[in-house]
């Protein structure tokens, strides 16, 4: 087939269906699988919780309250930020319910005005219609929705909560992934299957000399004497293919690794996820490494601005090692004597 080998082909089309599945189910539907589930805890706060994460991501951006700000808005509460001079209304309505339209830009943008603001920021859990969009550029208010929201509040949300929103998204993706895996082992089969048969179908050319085949009547009437003289040989066991090419290597590196994965026992993990620890405690920047959950991995820190030194890549570096530590999620403590807050990080 294209003058690959069929046990070539297979490892291929199985490693492009297995990474093109992991990335369907394992990145883009589990961010959206989060995404929603952190809108509907969102949802269940108390409106003056939610607010206070939207602050704090403000405040990570550079804005700060102004003393006294808070008042009633257009059915939520607005806020006044500054930031190097320049004032912004930041309006936020609770609730999945709402669904901005272009009156709420409109009163929205009058209240920026009154307020004597510069830019403005229409914050909801809810959904924003698209000619409401196209009218908030115009007036300069940003439209901040549920799906864009929890990305920027998820760092501030108390942890529990986020295990809880992760635990959710891995257990209704996992399906998913499961028949990935399982349709991406069939493609496999069956491009190896088509491959072998055109390979079974094709001619092999006689060298150039080689004497003519003998007639059919002669090949015929020694057949039997040969049959009878040489014994039927035993048929050889199949041999592992070795492959010639770096990329054909990789591939089939990758489905051994995912298969010896799936094989594990519980002790076997638990094992590489003690091993993992001690690796990362071990680095320049770490002087502990703990796993709080099944997917949080904590790391004390020696320095406060320890994370600016790049631990975190050398931690995910580690990490990404063991198949089902990947997408480990990184608690950065600093000091104990330190003001810098707890990070996370996520690694990928």
């Amino acid at each position: 087939m294209f003058g690959v080998s069929p046990w070539i082909a297979a490892v291929i089309a199985t490693a492009v269906a297995l990474l093109a599945s992991t990335w369907w189910f394992g990145i883009h539907r589990r961010r959206l699988a989060e995404n929603s589930a952190g809108i509907k805890a969102l949802a269940g706060m108390k409106w003056r919780e939610c607010a206070g994460l939207v602050l704090q991501a403000m405040a990570e951006k550079g804005y700060t309250e102004l003393p006294s700000s808070r008042q009633p808005g257009d059915g939520g509460a607005e806020f006044l930020l500054l930031k190097e001079n320049e004032r912004c209304l930041l309006g936020y309505k609770h609730g999945t319910a709402y669904r901005l339209g272009e009156a709420n830009v409109r009163d929205f943008a009058n209240a920026v005005q009154l307020q004597g603001a510069t830019t403005g920021m229409l914050v909801t859990l809810g959904s924003a219609e698209g000619f409401a969009r196209d009218l908030a550029r115009r007036y300069g208010v940003d439209l901040v929705d549920g799906r864009s929201l929890w990305p920027q509040v998820e760092p501030f949300a108390p942890a529990h909560l986020v295990e809880d929103i992760r635990h959710q998204a891995a257990t209704g993706i996992r399906r998913g992934q499961q028949l990935g895996a399982v349709g991406s082992l069939v493609l496999g089969m069956m491009v190896f299957g088509v491959a072998q048969m055109g390979v079974e179908e094709s001619p092999m050319p006689a060298p150039a000399g080689a004497p003519s085949a003998a007639p059919a009547s002669t090949q015929a009437s020694a057949e039997p004497a040969t049959a009878a003289a040489t014994p039927a040989a035993a048929p050889a066991p199949a041999a592992e293919p070795e492959f010639q090419d770096e990329a054909s290597r990789r591939a089939s590196d990758a489905m051994k690794e995912l298969a010896a994965v799936a094989q594990l026992t519980d002790e076997e993990r638990a094992l590489r996820r003690r091993q993992a620890a001690s690796r990362v405690a071990d680095l320049k920047q770490a002087n502990r490494a703990y796993w709080s959950t099944q997917s949080t991995l904590v790391v004390g820190l020696v320095r406060e601005d320890g994370i600016d030194t790049g631990i975190v890549n050398e931690a995910c570096a580690i990490l990404v090692e063991y198949e089902e530590l990947r997408y480990t999620r990184l608690q950065l403590e600093p000091p104990s004597d330190s003001t810098v807050p707890v990070r996370w990080k996520q690694c990928q």
